[in-house]
């Protein structure tokens, strides 16, 4: 499954926008990633720990977007506190899709149904809906930011968004490909904000995901080679990064060391893009509960990163930390301009 990059329109920023950085949090059960998906797995310890993110952050001023799911909006508890913590102005709070725990159960449980984008239109449609009403009722706020998890988007949800009144899409992750797991396929694709339906009712902020290095205006051509099994047993994607040459990173603490960070956000920024986005999910915070994260110190060591890199965001490459409603306000305040992605399919740099 492929989303064309050249059918969708560029969003237009304005001409004096600094480099702005938005952190989205997956706010989810916590599971075994290696084990089959199932449903009756929604157990939300991980939650209990979100007050040791939340500093990190409010040191820097960042407000996140906790995206949540359906077991996250079910748990009473972590949603008096996530509530007050939007309350007092520190965060915002969006909707997580995991289709596998979120009624209608109308769909085997199996990998390729993890993906939303693979259900039938008729049934993204009916989850999306018993999502958003859950965290309604939970939070007394309807949430208008999404996140498919497993960044299973494609045409038929982000409809499903545009129709059910979402604002803003946090879903698709450029130069990444999950067809080997029956997911969708975002080789060619670009960091650049865009409109997700004709009538421009919703933006969509990719994941950022990115190159550096001498040949990184290779990378989009060059990421399925990255991921081709035999490179990988070559250990080639490791060779051009350690030489410098090319290296793929995705923007989070979580497996990307700080250095990495440091570089894929510098080759972005002169490049041109301006909004980016750095995840983060909320299951890590629990020692063991993820391959990020294997005991305390490791969590720890996440921590510091995202403590790090925002702290050098600001400070040396001059960014703000900017939360995703101001993000998707200052764009539809914008005047659009005349600009088409056709000229750059790539859109290896911010045209619009």
């Amino acid at each position: 499954m492929t989303l064309d990059p050249s059918s969708f329109d560029p969003a237009t920023l304005p001409d004096a926008m600094p480099p702005s950085l938005a952190v989205v949090i997956d706010t989810e059960e916590e599971f075994d990633w290696t084990a089959p998906f199932s449903r009756l797995s929604r157990g939300t310890r991980n939650l209990a720990e979100l007050p040791r993110l939340q500093t990190v952050l409010d040191r820097h001023g960042a407000i996140p977007l906790y995206v949540i799911d359906h077991p996250v909006a079910s748990d009473t508890m972590a949603m008096k506190w996530m509530s007050d913590v939007r309350d007092r102005g520190a965060c915002e709070i969006g909707a997580h899709l995991h289709p596998w725990v979120t009624p209608p159960h109308d769909e085997a449980v199996s990998d390729r149904n993890s993906f939303t984008c693979n259900l039938p239109d008729t049934l993204q449609l009916a989850k999306i809906v018993t999502l958003t009403r859950t965290i309604t009722e939970a939070v007394g706020e309807r949430p208008v930011a999404f996140r498919a998890g497993r960044y299973g988007v494609g045409r038929a949800t982000l409809e499903a968004l545009a129709e059910t009144g979402y604002h803003t899409d946090l879903s698709l992750a450029p130069h990444s490909s999950f067809s080997a797991q029956g997911g969708p396929d975002f080789y060619g694709w670009h960091n650049s904000p865009f409109w997700a339906d004709a009538n421009r009712r919703l933006l969509s902020l990719p994941v950022t995901t990115g190159f550096s290095g001498a040949f990184r205006g290779f990378g989009p051509a060059f990421a399925p080679f990255l991921d081709n099994p035999l490179a990988r047993r070559m250990h080639v994607p490791g060779i051009l990064a350690r030489t410098r040459l090319l290296e793929r990173a995705r923007l989070t603490p979580e497996g990307t060391g700080l250095e990495e960070m440091q570089r894929l956000i510098s080759a972005l920024v002169h490049d041109g893009e301006r909004v980016l986005t750095l995840s983060l999910h909320s299951s890590t915070l629990l020692p063991g509960a993820t391959v990020y994260a294997r005991d305390a110190r490791q969590r720890d060591a996440v921590l510091n990163r995202l403590d790090a890199v925002l702290g050098w965001f600001t400070s040396t490459i001059g960014g703000v930390l900017a939360p995703v409603s101001g993000i998707d306000a200052t764009i539809r305040n914008t005047p659009v301009r005349s600009s088409n992605f056709k000229s750059d399919p790539l859109g290896s740099r911010q045209t619009a």
